[in-house]
């Protein structure tokens, strides 16, 4: 590798980059030549047409404003009605503050001042009085105009509109339904802006032309530009004048002393760059390329000294040649460790061929397992026999189960309008519903009992049947809610008897029992820890139970009869726990009997058998994907 290879290229690159800075300012000079020419050209020729340029930028500005304000259709609306709105008072007030106006005037069709407010300081000024001319007249057809107009000593600008509808607002050809004039005061300040804006030598406002200073020569760079303020007749009210000054001039005479050093610093530059390259990189790359060669360190040892990469580089080296050092060691041990191995295989070897005699035992045991598994299977298929043999005979008990209660559910015949939604929680139930009529007296009763399945089927069908016997046995005149429960109670107490242990058992049930004469609409209701629900006129009422099961009971009692008067149209629910009981919803809680209770009277204005849809699908929506919690009764009916 050459030593001066990589000087060479740097300065290859320094050389183009200052080129392209010299080609740069060649070009912006020729650039600047070539603007004041045609400044020059501009303000020898037309200077009226410069003076345009210059300040209708600001007429354009504001009567595009006046024209933009004059579409709302809001505002047409406002002055058409003649009301004097918020709306109105507030947006002309906008205008007046935000665009430094000294007045807004509102007319109306016929050119008549509908309404005006002007700024604190212009309270002095009539804004409308155009020398008799009517406002279509100084239109003249057109959408919009502007003018000026001296009051006082004090010069205004004007800019006008006719006020059409927003739909009509770039074509403008329906009629206008009023106009919009906005006042500009031509005040020093504002020429100060004017000023500013443009980069003005000097500005001026004279209301008569003798008054203007034309004794001096205006030539390049500074030229006079005079505007004439002309008003709606098109005679001139004023002259304002603006002595312009070219920025180009300064920049001109200022180009030439900074090219020379720019171009200076360049070449200053490029021998630096040239100087440092060769002492901080050209020679520590060829000290590091001639190490590499030789395989020795003594020429990159002074290197390590350096703060910049080449120490690292250097640093970087020396460990290169440790590391070589340390390979040829290594290799020396790798040699040594391939002879352990060897040996180290040859136990290995050895430790295969008993972990071969141990794999035989292994199989022989997994033959002793395999006949133990058919063992399983064959336990396994006989417990599917015995399940299968329990679950027919569950069945079998359910289509018992559901024929005894069909021979005690409701029919038309009792009531006009009832449902019954009844889910046993497993094949068969611990709930039960029973209805009877004895001469005028309806018995409808529903009952929970203790457990679920098989035992509680059993409960069920022992209080269903206890239920028939009292009815069937009882005259119509005695059929009272509380005395046919005490009778439940009993027969049921006496037929649990006691455990096996000499202990009195506790299975029992709930029930809930309402007797009531048809033709009278008299009736009583009974409940053992279950409530019964009326819905009257749309207000829900419960009728609650004695805390006393049937069954036995550390606290006797005797149950309380509750007499009602019942209406026709009124609705009665009973029902078993399992409905307010249910586990589900977003927190995985109870339904709880009042959600339960709101959603009967939510849905006991529906016919009866869409209540019945309507409050199983809250239920088992309710409970998703959750197992079902208890058995489930509920009976729905309407007195007629």
């Amino acid at each position: 590798m050459k030593g001066t290879s990589v000087r060479t290229g740097i300065m290859k690159v320094s050389i183009i980059g200052v080129s392209i800075m010299m080609v740069c300012l060649a070009f912006y000079y020729i650039m600047q030549i070539k603007q004041r020419q045609s400044i020059e050209e501009l303000a020898q020729g037309d200077r009226t047409t410069l003076a345009n340029r210059i300040l209708d930028v600001y007429s354009r500005q504001y009567a595009n404003i006046v024209r933009d304000n004059s579409a709302w259709d809001e505002f047409i609306s406002s002055f058409v009605t003649g009301r004097d709105d918020e709306w109105l008072l507030n947006n002309v007030g906008y205008m007046i503050e935000n665009y430094d106006a000294s007045c807004v005037c509102v007319f109306d069709t016929l050119g008549n001042a509908a309404y005006q407010r002007k700024a604190p300081d212009s309270q002095d000024v009539e804004f409308f009085d155009f020398g008799g001319k009517s406002i279509q007249q100084i239109l003249d057809g057109q959408p919009f105009t502007s003018f000026f107009l001296k009051v006082g000593n004090k010069l205004y600008e004007y800019h006008g509109a006719g006020v059409v509808h927003a739909d009509d607002m770039i074509t403008r050809k329906q009629k206008p339904q009023g106009y919009l004039f906005m006042v500009k005061k031509i005040s020093y300040e504002l020429l100060t802006e004017y000023q500013a804006a443009i980069g003005n030598y000097a500005v001026g406002l004279v209301y008569n032309r003798n008054d203007l200073d034309l004794t001096q020569e205006y030539t390049f760079p500074h030229y006079l530009v005079i505007k004439e303020a002309k008003d709606y007749n098109g005679d001139t009210v004023a002259y304002m004048y603006f002595v312009f000054t070219n920025p180009v001039v300064k920049m001109y005479k200022r180009f030439i002393p900074v090219f020379i050093f720019v171009s200076l610093m360049c070449l200053l530059i490029m021998f630096a760059i040239l100087r440092y390259t060769t002492v901080k990189i050209t020679r520590p790359l060829k000290n590091i390329a001639e190490s590499f060669h030789t395989g020795k360190t003594d020429k990159i040892l002074p290197l390590k000294k350096e703060t910049n990469e080449f120490g690292v580089i250097s640093e970087m080296m020396e460990e290169f040649f440790i590391q070589k050092d340390n390979l040829v060691k290594l290799n020396t041990d790798l040699k040594q460790s391939r002879e352990e191995i060897m040996v180290q295989n040859e136990t290995l070897q050895q430790q295969k061929e008993e972990i071969m005699s141990q794999h035989e035992n292994v199989l022989m045991l997994n033959e002793e397992l395999s006949a133990t598994n058919d063992d399983l299977a064959e336990q396994k298929e006989n417990l599917e026999k015995a399940n299968e043999l329990l679950t027919s005979s569950i069945t079998y008990a359910s289509r018992l189960q559901s024929s005894m209660l069909q021979a005690v559910a409701p029919t038309e015949k009792n009531f006009k309008n009832f449902f019954i939604t009844y889910y046993p929680k497993n094949i068969v139930g611990g709930d039960f519903y029973f209805t009877r009529q004895v001469g005028d007296t309806l018995i409808v009763c529903v009952g929970d009992c203790t457990g679920h399945g098989v035992p509680g089927a059993m409960l069920a069908s022992m209080g269903t049947s206890f239920l028939r016997q009292i009815a069937s046995t009882t005259e119509e005149k005695d059929l009272i809610s509380d005395s046919m429960l005490m009778r439940l109670k009993k027969k049921v107490t006496s037929a649990l008897g006691l455990d096996s242990e000499g202990e009195q058992r506790t299975d029992g049930m709930d029930v809930a029992l309402l007797t009531y004469n048809k033709k009278t609409r008299n009736g009583y209701f009974s409940g053992a820890h279950r409530p019964m629900v009326l819905i009257r006129d749309g207000e829900l009422h419960t009728i609650k139970g004695d805390n006393i099961p049937i069954g036995h009971f550390v606290k006797e009692g005797k149950f309380t009869p509750v007499n009602i008067n019942f209406q026709p149209g009124d609705k009665i629910y009973m029902f078993s726990d399992g409905c307010t009981d249910q586990t589900g919803g977003p927190q995985k809680r109870r339904i709880m009997a009042q959600n339960f209770k709101d959603h009967l009277l939510e849905y006991s204005t529906l016919p009866f058998a869409e209540q019945k849809t309507a409050i199983e699908n809250f239920i088992f929506t309710w409970k998703g994907d959750l197992p079902q919690t208890d058995d489930i009764v509920l009976m729905g009916f309407e007195i007629e």
